[in-house]
């Protein structure tokens, strides 16, 4: 049998077809309903040219129309490129661009971040979901009129090493870079998260941040087991914990931004999450005394995720057994069953930059060969995170290698740093970027969301007690909160940004 994500999803959506696979508010549609509404969609996209390799852009919200063309866009062959709402339009650009998408499934509300670009990809099929049905001034084709229009799909072969996804990075650094996933990777990622994220048959799986990114791979998973996926647009507290009540939800991936939101909101909380057994989260360090907090709430039910865009989404995992362990609380875990990791210190152990090695790495930066040569050497992914692994196998990570701050000649990571001031009881957010400085080179410059009254010198006096000397910022500001990138992860580009534009 070839190993294909195609083959795995249309098998389940067999196998499970009375079982219901996607709960919106009060809506619900069954495996089978998916099938049979992407199976129209797939039909569509061949009536209009799209064959197997050929690029599908994807500009939707979290949404059954996501999944239903998730899955539309595997029956013919075609390759996904999922574009996140939060993207700029300059970024949308490039990627359209640069994949030669044929086809772009796209919300209608989010069209006009991309008016100008599309006006210029005049080869550019557009799909358009409305809001009302009845819209009789969208005059591209509308998308639920594809699945109420009969027609018949003719499926390709699939091989293991067609591609089938081009995910693009946060680009943080110069334009985002597509990285390039076969069927077969996907397949085996899958497999991973279903054993790695500890899913059971009857999961029910909250997703609250965009498909995407994580989530998406994490939906598709619970998908491939038989559970049920619960959708929400938008992440508030109240609807969290509303819709876990509601629906009883048993499964929830969060970023540690969204889990310190729901720290501080006022909530019947004990009725509200009893059935949440799972809490998947990752995408940034979180913070000791706010993990600590988080346990206490919810219980003895989170596992932590390292994983990249390159080896999506585990790497490492610390399980909830894991989370018993206070001095553990500090690693991203062990490496996952499919995984190996090591630094590239001598010994492979001591202090260097992770690399990996799993069967779901990357084929390659669309593209970009100096970026594959750089990242992919001798099968292992260079994974740019500075860290260390100790005697039992733990992985303990310290930065980013490109974002380290040189002060006076001494390596600051910046995340020691910040732990030390999220750990302080009035810190409610910190990030730890690096500042020019004529003496010193670079100045850790910390910049601090409070969640009460407190002044620099007191925070200063705090890391002086827990840190070495040059470690400790030279300067604090306090910020009412910290920007994000489209994939949930503090912008320090734009925090220096804004730094640098505020000093000249």
């Amino acid at each position: 049998m070839t190993l294909t994500l195609t083959g795995l999803l249309v098998n389940t959506l067999k196998r499970h077809s009375d079982r219901i696979a996607v709960q919106i508010g009060s809506s619900n549609w069954t495996y089978a309903e998916l099938n049979l509404l992407s199976t129209y969609l797939a039909a569509s996209l061949q009536k209009e040219g799209v064959s197997h390799g050929d690029c599908v852009a994807l500009y939707l919200r979290n949404c059954v129309e996501y999944v239903i063309a998730d899955l539309a866009i595997l029956k013919p062959g075609a390759v996904k490129v999922p574009l996140n709402e939060y993207q700029s339009a300059s970024d949308l650009a490039h990627i359209l661009d640069e994949t030669e998408a044929k086809t772009l499934i796209a919300h209608q509300t989010l069209l006009s971040s991309l008016d100008s670009t599309i006006s210029e990809l005049t080869k550019l099929n557009l799909v358009v979901c409305v809001e009302e049905k009845d819209q009789s001034e969208i005059e591209q084709v509308r998308y639920w009129q594809e699945l109420t229009t009969p027609a018949d799909f003719i499926a390709p072969t699939i091989s293991t090493e067609d591609v089938a996804l081009i995910s693009y990075t946060g680009g943080t650094t110069g334009k985002p870079k597509g990285v390039v996933q076969t069927q077969g990777s996907l397949a085996i990622t899958l497999l991973s998260h279903v054993v790695s994220s500890e899913l059971s048959l009857d999961e029910v799986m909250l997703l609250t941040t965009p498909l995407p990114h994580s989530a998406g791979y994490h939906r598709q998973s619970c998908l491939l087991h038989g559970g049920k996926n619960v959708l929400i647009d938008g992440f508030t507290t109240e609807k969290f914990f509303q819709t876990v009540e509601t629906h009883g939800v048993t499964w929830t991936f969060l970023v540690p931004t969204m889990i310190y939101r729901l720290l501080g909101a006022h909530y019947p909380h004990d009725k509200s999450v009893s059935t949440l057994r799972t809490i998947v989260y990752g995408a940034a360090p979180m913070s000791v005394e706010r993990l600590r907090q988080a346990i206490d709430l919810f219980g003895m039910c989170f596992i932590q995720l390292y994983g990249q865009t390159g080896s999506p989404n585990y790497i490492t995992a610390l399980t909830r057994e894991d989370h018993a362990n206070k001095q553990l609380l500090l690693s991203c875990g062990k490496p996952v069953a499919m995984a190996q990791v090591k630094t590239s210190a001598e010994d492979g152990v001591s202090i260097g930059e992770i690399i990996v090695r799993t069967p779901y790495l990357l084929k390659e930066y669309y593209r970009n060969e100096e970026a594959t040569a750089d990242t992919l050497r001798d099968g292992w992914l260079h994974t740019g995170d500075i860290g260390y692994i100790d005697e039992n196998g733990y992985v303990f990570l310290q930065d980013r290698a490109k974002d380290m701050i040189i002060s006076g000649g001494m390596n600051v990571y910046f995340v020691e740093v910040e732990q030390q001031l999220k750990n302080h009881p009035a810190v409610a957010d910190a990030a730890v970027v690096g500042l020019p400085n004529e003496d010193w080179g670079e100045q850790v410059h910390a910049v601090v969301v409070a969640s009460r009254a407190i002044d620099a010198d007191s925070l200063i006096t705090h890391c002086r007690e827990r840190l070495s000397k040059y470690k400790v910022p030279k300067s604090i500001e306090f910020v009412d909160d910290l920007p994000h990138t489209a994939y949930g992860k503090i912008d320090k580009k734009q925090i220096k940004k804004q730094r640098q534009a505020l000093s000249s």
